[in-house]
């Protein structure tokens, strides 16, 4: 994880939003997901501007938080 995936991590725990994976399949879990890109913008949104990326970072960020979840 780089180290702006994982201050959003943190940031999204302190704030009580479960980590960066919770809060991301909790922001897309819905009939239609919404597009990464939105998704990256309520990060910016609930991070108070700490984290700013684009859609594509994000799901990477997810996937490799998703890889580690799985091996621990």
């Amino acid at each position: 994880m780089s180290t702006q995936a994982k201050l959003a991590d943190l940031l999204l725990r302190e704030a009580g939003r479960g980590g960066l994976w919770e809060w991301a399949m909790d922001e897309r879990r819905s009939v239609s997901p919404a597009p990464w890109d939105e998704v990256a913008q309520r990060l910016a949104e609930v991070t108070d501007g700490d984290i700013k990326i684009g859609g594509a970072m994000l799901r990477r960020w997810v996937s490799d938080a998703e890889a580690k979840k799985r091996t621990h």
